[in-house]
């Protein structure tokens, strides 16, 4: 693969400059690395003075203490520039520069894929948020829908993970008769009516939950929290300190992010001896669901909940693919404008529930072209898999579908696939 264009970040600052009660040197941090940045250098300075022209050391005791902080990081040219508006909001006062540089070498520690050099608590989202089981089920969807999560840990008064409520348990215990991703695509007015009919409902959290979930120690490896992951089949895990209480969450999304960061700048690939598998050919699935443009939207959506990945590809007649279509791509396009009543009974619809004449009426003319995503991220059989995991990071897709040379769908890859693919001999 061509080598990326780097470039190097650096941000001046003073390491008593804090915003909205924090300071601004963790907040930079923490924005390089929810971006993808593949590591961050705070250091700090002896010495020295900014624009205001006062002189800091820390060789002059009779000299309050604000000395001056440098923030570095080597990265890809595109995903520094799509930051420095968001780095700009946070460095009120300070200087920003980039700088082209040649990567000449990325000498890696032992590990592959997932460095052996870092544990869970590294990679994990500390900021968790959790409910007990006494959390009335109605608390749980809404903070679920307005955080845009699919679980949450269960914790007892010592925060001891006790359990996970999930997108799953809450429709098969009859708490909600929408998917979560679906119910917040719906506009505000119908939005607030089912989070209103769920507010009603007597059950508690510890009632619809998944008592005693697997969960990871912070101190766990990568190694492991894959392993565990693609042996359960679980998107994220509840991370845990030695006395089994909850300090993070770690998902498949971190683990694969870790990934595309390790290789991103040296345009590497894994070589054979850390990985199960070296290409998408090795891993993808091959029963994939197809329509053709003109396909019905209701026969579409069939397709679609016939599969658990949610998705079918839009073939023309020699199987080249010219677009996907997901449930939420039907409930965002097919039915806008239309009465709010019409669209949440939509939205059951796609969840499974009953298709009434209205509905059918409402969707005779539509076709899978009205409302398919086009065009589509797509790789090849022989795609490394470091490179479909970049591209899935890159575009926030979950899964990409598999083309031959001449455009034809083959297959299908998803994330649990790549994941698997990474693990070696710890399994």
């Amino acid at each position: 693969m061509e080598q990326a264009m780097t470039q190097q970040l650096w941000i001046y600052i003073d390491e008593g400059d804090s915003l909205e009660g924090r300071t601004v040197a963790t907040r930079i941090v923490e924005t390089l690395r929810a971006a993808g940045a593949p590591g961050v250098t705070v250091l700090r300075g002896v010495g020295g003075y900014g624009t205001h022209g006062i002189f800091h050391s820390d060789l002059l005791v009779d000299i309050p203490s604000r000395l001056p902080l440098v923030i570095t990081c080597i990265d890809r040219s595109d995903r520094l520039q799509r930051l420095l508006p968001k780095l700009s909001e946070l460095v009120q006062e300070g200087l920003i520069v980039l700088s082209p540089v040649q990567v000449v070498k990325v000498g890696r520690r032992a590990g592959g894929a997932l460095p052996a050099h870092l544990t869970v608590a590294h990679v994990m989202t500390h900021d968790v948020v959790s409910v007990t089981v006494d959390t009335p089920v109605g608390e749980v969807v809404r903070l679920l829908i307005e955080r845009g999560l699919r679980a949450m840990p269960v914790i007892d008064a010592d925060r001891k993970v006790v359990g996970i409520v999930t997108d799953a348990d809450l429709l098969q215990r009859g708490v909600s008769q929408l998917p979560l991703h679906l119910q917040q695509l719906l506009p505000n007015d119908d939005r607030a009516a089912q989070l209103a009919a769920v507010a009603s409902r007597p059950e508690r959290v510890g009632e619809v939950m998944t008592p005693n979930p697997t969960t990871i120690p912070a101190t766990a490896s990568l190694a492991q929290a894959a392993l565990v992951m693609t042996k359960n089949d679980h998107k994220r895990l509840p991370v845990v300190d030695n006395e089994g209480r909850l300090v993070g969450i770690i998902s498949r999304s971190d683990l694969l992010q870790t990934v595309a960061n390790n290789f991103a700048i040296s345009g590497e690939t894994l070589s054979a001896e850390f990985v199960t598998a070296t290409t998408v050919g090795e891993v993808m699935a091959r029963d994939v669901p197809v329509v053709t443009p003109d396909t019905s939207l209701s026969e579409t959506l069939d397709r679609i909940l016939s599969t658990p990945r949610r998705r079918a590809v839009v073939i023309d007649q020699d199987r080249r693919v010219i677009g996907i279509v997901s449930d939420g791509d039907i409930l965002r396009r097919a039915m806008r404008p239309v009465s709010p009543g019409l669209l949440q009974r939509f939205a059951m619809w796609i969840g499974g529930g009953t298709r009434s004449p209205e509905l059918a009426l409402a969707l005779q003319n539509q076709t899978a072209a009205n409302v398919m995503t086009s065009p589509v991220i797509t790789v090849t059989p022989d795609t490394p898999i470091t490179t479909a995991i970049e591209q899935m990071i890159a575009h926030r897709i979950k899964r990409l579908p598999v083309i031959d040379d001449q455009g034809r769908l083959v297959g299908m890859v998803g994330r649990a696939a790549l994941l698997g693919a990474l693990l070696s001999n710890e399994r």
